[in-house]
């Protein structure tokens, strides 16, 4: 078993938009060192000055040095089949990767961090910064903050830890390769205490606020699979770097998982969660009284200015209701307004035919009430988080009202009896939509009980 012990001097934090300038490999069998490189690399751009104060690097420096794509073919095979060692070792892979992704070779390889190893094997230091482990162990460093000087410090630090190894950290580790994934400040604990069920996961920041919440069928997987692949962008290395501890909550099914992250989204608005689109409607049914005193009905794209009668994912669906209410309420199909119809397609109304105002708004009256005796009221009874409970979602006049948990012998006879304070929710068309779906889907799982619903 042979390591690849290695450290580089960058423009920059993040791989993305930054590049190396200089690169130090150091090949130990686990024994003593066998072969060394070291080459100062032109980044292609240049490097800001307070890099250049921190690593002495300068621009004249790396003006004549070669590119990381002549050097490539060197450096993969320094690395290939061997264990990838470095001091906070995800941003030192992060660098090589990408590189040698666009130099054309397809790289991948085992990682050991000597942060998260020194914390397991010298626990309880002040810092595991690389300075600060080198002072404390009197472990020598030459040229701090360049590759080779980095890099030969760091082959010291490893040969300690693997000397005060007693209890296999080491091994131990590469069997768990995806605790490496994981950036060095979060609590690796945190991780291996997640759950490989549905629920959904909260990334907190140093000051415990919630600043990203989301949901999984695996937890586990689909935390992992936020620490891993390549994406190296500022935005992306950002949002890791802000992530302190990991939280989660169980849910039972994956419609819970759903429901649940849209409801604490809505009260924590947490900073990396986008403002997500899919929570509003698409199309709406609307009713407005015109100059006449005629009561309107508009089939119209979403406005969260004004309260629509009934929202629609699409147009067709709308204007197939509108259709059906002037169908069978004698609506007037001039004081009606499909989605389709273009503006210049719109004729102007004659009124000196139509029922006098009162008349015609008690017909409108009617097909509303239609609408509204029409609604969807009912409860879906589901599993729950273990064998001793039961999941419950209230949906009633085409609203999610309140969603959790009951004990599995829990009798239903009226919502009322289930319903806590903490389960009601304040919905959105989304939720709504991914309930009412789910009923179509397992209708065996839904109760539609009208004496449940009585107001």
């Amino acid at each position: 078993m042979e390591y690849a012990i290695v450290d580089i001097e960058t423009t920059g934090s993040y791989a993305g938009d930054n590049g190396m300038t200089e690169i130090a490999i150091i090949i130990h069998n686990g024994q003593h060192v066998v072969d060394k490189f070291q080459s100062l690399i032109n980044p292609d751009t240049p490097i800001p000055f307070h890099i250049q104060s921190l690593t002495g690097i300068s621009n004249e420096m790396v003006e004549d040095a070669p590119t990381f794509k002549q050097i490539a073919k060197k450096v993969h095979a320094l690395l290939h089949k061997r264990i990838f060692v470095a001091h906070n070792v995800n941003f030192d892979y992060s660098f090589l990767s990408k590189e040698l992704k666009k130099a054309g070779y397809d790289w991948k390889s085992q990682k050991l961090c000597t942060v998260r190893l020194s914390r397991k094997i010298f626990p309880n230091l002040a810092s595991y910064s690389l300075g600060k482990l080198c002072q404390n162990l009197e472990i020598p460093i030459y040229q701090r903050h360049r590759a080779m000087g980095d890099a030969e410090a760091t082959v010291t630090l490893f040969e300690m830890l693997l000397r005060n190894d007693h209890d296999a950290v080491v091994p131990t580790t590469l069997k768990k390769t995806k605790e490496q994934q994981l950036p060095t400040h979060i609590n690796q604990e945190d991780f291996f205490n997640l759950p490989e069920s549905p629920g959904i996961y909260l990334f907190r920041n140093r000051s415990n606020k919630i600043i990203y919440i989301g949901k999984a069928i695996n937890i586990k997987k689909r935390v992992l699979s936020h620490f891993s692949g390549n994406n190296t962008s500022q935005k992306r290395q950002s949002f890791i770097n802000d992530i302190f501890s990991i939280d989660f909550e169980e849910s039972g099914t994956e419609l819970m998982a759903l429901l649940m992250e849209c409801k604490m989204i809505k009260e924590h608005w947490p900073i990396h969660n986008r403002a997500l689109k899919k929570f509003e409607p698409k199309f709406g049914l609307f009713e407005y009284e015109d100059q006449k005193g005629y009561r309107r009905l508009l089939v119209s794209t979403f406005n969260k200015e004004a309260k629509a009668i009934q929202y629609f994912e699409r147009a067709t669906e709308a204007n197939h209701l509108m259709l059906k209410l002037i169908t069978e309420f004698g609506l007037n199909n001039k004081l009606c307004t499909f989605c389709t119809i273009r503006p210049e397609l719109k004729s102007n109304i004659d009124y000196t035919n139509l029922l006098p105002p009162s008349s015609y708004n008690e017909m409108v009256n009617a097909a509303l009430e239609y609408v509204n005796s029409n609604r969807n009221s009912f409860i879906i009874i589901d599993q729950g988080r273990n064998l001793e409970e039961k999941s419950y979602i209230f949906f009633s006049d085409d609203q999610l009202y309140a969603f959790g948990f009951i004990h599995t012998d829990s009798q239903i006879n009226d919502p009322s009896d289930i319903i806590s304070e903490q389960d009601k929710c304040v919905s959105n068309y989304y939720m709504n939509a991914l309930v009412l779906q789910y009923a179509e889907r397992f209708p065996g799982k839904v109760k539609q009980k009208k004496t449940f619903f009585s107001k």
